[in-house]
């Protein structure tokens, strides 16, 4: 394991294929950066904000730290509003749903975008 797994599993789900893992880490980047008094507030202040934006940056090259390996508690607003869809997360632990925090949602169900990842094993997802 690489600690990219979260990041992969997302670009697996937009079917962006799985070496797509460090863009979406760019665009959770740009998602945080372009919204960041919205962001700030949702996460409860500069300091946990500025520590979000570093857990994304990263060198492809090499395994990353537990302090860069994607939490759903964090990211799931942003995942679910730079793509526009509804992010389902199931663990043992606690599973939560995700919604875009500017878009609303299609009047036509049929067309809501949604995408469901779990987290197995207290540090994997899939």
């Amino acid at each position: 394991m690489d600690g990219n797994c979260g990041y992969w599993e997302i670009a697996v789900l937009l079917g962006m294929g799985e070496e797509s893992w460090s863009l979406v880490r760019n665009h959770m980047h740009k998602e945080l950066t372009s919204w960041s008094e919205e962001y700030i507030n949702l996460v409860g202040g500069i300091k946990r904000f500025e520590e979000l934006k570093r857990s994304l940056l990263v060198d492809r090259l090499s395994m990353v730290t537990i302090d860069k390996w994607m939490n759903i508690t964090d990211m799931g607003y942003v995942i679910a509003s730079r793509y526009n869809m509804i992010v389902v997360s199931l663990s043992r632990q606690k599973s939560m749903t995700f919604f875009p925090l500017r878009n609303q949602p299609p009047l036509d169900s049929s067309v809501h975008r949604v995408i469901c990842i779990g987290h197995v094993y207290g540090n994997h997802f899939v």
